[in-house]
């Protein structure tokens, strides 16, 4: 394999790694701020002077919990780690 194919391989892991993380963080971010809300809204509803229904918002850590799947998070880190390791031995062939 030559210098150029590494450094190409290794860059096309990286851009890999980053869209993969970027799709599960925001997975993430996206389930913690639906349970946030529903806990505001929760806790709103039993302020005093509160008027009209109660509505009870339950079952919002599930999301949380389908969110916390690890597998493509750590997929996307071992991309990022491979890229490195592919740029390093990219960079001592060079070297030589």
């Amino acid at each position: 394999m030559t210098v150029e194919c590494i450094k190409i391989t290794g860059t096309l892991i990286s851009i890999l790694g980053s869209i993969i993380l970027a799709y599960r963080v925001t997975g993430i971010l996206k389930a913690l701020a639906l349970v946030a809300g529903a806990h505001e809204v929760n806790i709103q509803q039993l302020m005093p002077g509160q008027t009209g229904n109660i509505y009870n918002l339950q079952g919002s850590t599930q999301h949380v919990e389908k969110a916390s799947k690890k597998g493509l998070l750590l997929f996307g880190f071992f991309c990022y780690i491979i890229s490195g390791i592919l740029q390093l031995t990219a960079l001592f062939m060079q070297s030589a």
